[in-house]
């Protein structure tokens, strides 16, 4: 099949909403934090893509960087109440590497480079970055679909570990992060020197487009309807390409990421 629906996986969170965007999950009574999509059976891509949906700040985390390894990942973000916050690398270098003890967490965790969050910004979060992400977003996020990730603080003890690095693993320089801002409507590049392409795209109704990818490609619809290949999409959905031509079709004004390796 040339285009495959991934099933959403949605996660309940203590920090979660209660309403989140193009999903019905209000009703059923959840705080819901993350929205995972699945990976077609027997197989591990190299992307993961996700909604987080925050109610409040959660913890300060990082991504081990290797020398052979590291996570890398972007977020566009989609709503941000007028206070939220995001806080991406340090406002000055850190001199000592990060330890896994509270105090030198909470110290590393001051000096996070935090500015206001608005919707349409797009922010790339390099390997061996300190990061957080405040109240009142939601945002997408696409990642490199490997497990090196590390709480550094204690505001989100739901969250947990999911593969421990070493101290020597995470890196201390100033890492200040510069967010392009493309608002829904809007086209064009956000990612193409990175371990994987991204863009940002708007369809008026009615138009059909064939997009091109040299690989594996998901198309992540944030606004609007319509179908691939025939198969009909809707807003708040990932679909996985595995052809090089689909052919997208929007029913209505659409807004999409295309995110390829």
């Amino acid at each position: 099949m040339p285009s495959i629906k991934l099933q959403p996986n949605f996660v309940e969170k203590i920090w979660g909403k209660d309403v989140v965007p193009n999903h019905p999950v209000d009703k059923l009574g959840k705080r819901i934090g993350e929205l995972w999509f699945g990976s077609p059976s027997g197989t591990r891509p190299p992307l993961q893509v996700r909604y987080i949906y925050t109610s409040v700040r959660l913890s300060t985390h990082i991504h081990a960087h290797r020398e052979s390894t590291g996570q890398e990942e972007c977020w566009y973000i989609l709503e941000a109440e007028p206070a939220s916050m995001i806080g991406i690398g340090t406002i000055v270098p850190l001199k000592q590497p990060l330890q896994h003890h509270a105090a030198e967490i909470e110290a590393g965790a001051q000096f996070i480079d935090w500015r206001p969050a608005r919707a349409g910004d797009f922010y790339f979060v390099p390997a061996g970055t300190i990061y957080a992400i405040g109240a009142g977003i939601s945002l997408v996020e696409v990642q490199q679909n490997i497990d090196l990730t590390c709480n550094r603080d204690g505001h989100d003890r739901t969250r947990g570990l999911e593969t421990k690095a070493t101290a020597g693993d995470l890196q201390t320089e100033q890492r200040p992060a510069v967010a392009l801002h493309r608002p829904l409507g809007c086209s064009g590049v956000l990612l193409d020197d990175g371990p994987f392409g991204s863009r940002l795209a708007h369809m008026q109704g009615g138009d059909a487009l064939h997009v091109t990818n040299s690989g594996l490609a998901w198309f992540i619809p944030l606004r609007g309807r319509g179908d691939i290949d025939g198969l009909t999409w809707r807003a708040g959905e990932c679909w996985l390409l595995t052809q090089p031509t689909p052919l997208i079709r929007a029913a209505s004004d659409t807004d999409y990421l295309f995110a390829t390796v």
